[in-house]
């Protein structure tokens, strides 16, 4: 239990966050839906003092403002409500990085707010993109009670960079009931609720269904993206750090060994269809039993029709797991932002960040976010919306992130170069499941082989920008 207990007082800040779940879209639809559930105004939010910038440039892959079908988010609605406003910068993930750095070193045009990555702690903290959050939110005031010790993972020095509102789950799987009633199979939610959701009866699921095509058909036990969240539910991760300042390599982890040989096994038994899906619907008509990706890919554009009876389960528990708490592989949510450093509007920002943090505590508004959403989503029910909010909730479930996205480009950017669209964290942890640009698969082994030293540099180097980022109190040179 020791890189548990680890992970749990010091599991730094940085979740893949694939996609920034806002949709970019960049169209002017002017038939926008207004909110359809009226927000009362919040007392207990600050004012923007008289005479300051209401403005704030928001920078990231999506908009903060609603665009297309998308309405306006509570958090929003109550900035707007105290003369806020948000201004959109539009980046692109290959190129977001690149923008940003380039306006903070030449601290020129540069945003207030950007949209959180994995990669933002510690990496590019200490490159200088980010200043803390201290000096405008108190964590011990009423307003933060309950997020003190998650706000506690993500600094750098003892200050902190990120206010992590709420949590999504990294993927979950969704699979369609019609299919499972067809083919005889238990239903996965009734096994969830039963408490007998594992490894096991994943594997007995996916093998059941594939072995019972007929002819010419081909069937698949699982699509998407799901490697990371399935290992994790050891409770362990690639890196770990006990104090957000020095980073370790986890790769002799055996919980991690086991699991990653469980991928191996459904790769040689046929049960993973690798090309990329995009939404559920597609993978179900390709004969998938599973879809693994977050919410955003079976909700809004993506959701069922009236023809449709999905059904949706978090990853299955490692049954050797012997934690106190259900694990959930988790991402901030898409209202988490930093605080970029040379942005001067700290009044303003602080009133955004006490607008957004009201909007995911407050009974009344949660209750207009799950009224909007199953509105938004009529034939998933409050059954899928309970399963992913109880997912999603820090009570119910140990949220674990992954440090190793934080440690550098190499491993946190899936734009890195490293291999076409995939980091080396995500390589790692899908190396055993799925061929590589050159067609090659590995054992858990000759990933370990190929790859360790790799990581060892990578966070051997970290460290000692972290030390110099502390006893300099200096950036490094920004990454290009």
């Amino acid at each position: 239990m020791k890189n548990l207990k680890r992970l749990f007082a010091g599991c730094m800040a940085v979740a893949m966050v694939f996609a920034f779940t806002a949709c970019d879209d960049s169209s002017d639809d002017s038939s926008s839906k207004e909110n359809t559930v009226k927000v009362a105004e919040a007392e207990d939010i600050s004012d923007i003092p008289d005479g300051a910038e209401t403005e704030l440039i928001y920078m990231g892959v999506g908009d903060l403002n609603p665009t297309g079908d998308n309405e306006k988010s509570v958090g929003l609605t109550l900035f707007e409500q105290k003369g806020g406003t948000i201004t959109y910068s539009r980046v692109t993930s290959s190129n977001q990085y690149t923008k940003l750095g380039a306006a903070v070193t030449a601290g020129k045009d540069v945003p207030d707010l950007f949209n959180y990555t994995a990669l933002a702690v510690p990496s590019q903290v200490i490159q200088g993109f980010y200043q803390p959050l201290d000096d405008i939110i108190d964590f011990d005031d009423a307003m933060w009670v309950g997020i003190k010790d998650t706000a506690d993972q993500f600094t750098v020095n003892g200050e902190h960079y990120v206010v992590p509102f709420s949590y999504k789950p990294l993927s979950l799987l969704f699979y369609d009931r019609t299919v499972i009633t067809e083919n005889g199979l238990d239903d996965p939610q009734d096994l969830y609720y039963a408490g007998e959701w594992d490894y096991d009866a994943m594997d007995d699921l996916m093998s059941e269904y594939v072995a019972a095509a007929s002819g010419d058909e081909i069937r698949y036990g699982i699509n998407g993206y799901y490697a990371p969240s399935y290992v994790q539910q050891t409770g362990e991760t690639i890196v770990t750090t006990e104090d957000g300042i020095t980073y370790e390599s986890n790769l002799d982890s055996a919980k991690i060994a086991s699991a990653e040989e469980r991928l191996s096994n459904w790769l040689k038994e046929g049960y993973v269809y690798e090309s990329w899906i995009g939404e559920a619907s597609e993978a179900f008509e390709t004969n998938c039993l599973f879809y693994a990706m977050g919410e955003w890919a079976a909700i809004d554009t993506h959701t069922p029709s009236a023809d449709d009876d999905w059904g949706v389960v978090p990853f299955p528990s490692d049954p050797s797991y012997e934690g106190d708490l259900p694990i959930s592989s988790a991402s901030m949510s898409d209202d988490s932002v930093l605080w970029v450093n040379g942005s001067e509007k700290a009044e303003t920002v602080k009133v955004f960040y006490e607008c957004y943090r009201v909007a995911q505590t407050d009974p009344d508004y949660q209750q207009n976010e799950k009224d909007k959403w199953l509105e938004n989503n009529p034939y998933w029910g409050e059954e899928a919306y309970d399963i992913i909010s109880d997912v999603s909730d820090p009570e119910t479930h140990l949220m674990i992130f992954d440090p190793s996205y934080g440690v550098s480009s190499l491993m946190g950017d899936d734009n890195s170069g490293f291999m076409s669209g995939v980091s080396l964290t995500n390589w790692i942890y899908k190396s055993t499941s799925s061929a590589d640009e050159q067609g090659e698969t590995y054992t858990w082994t000759q990933t370990k082989e190929k790859y360790a030293n790799t990581v060892e540099s990578e966070v051997a180097s970290l460290n000692e920008s972290i030390q110099a980022f502390i006893t300099n109190g200096t950036t490094v040179a920004a990454e290009e």
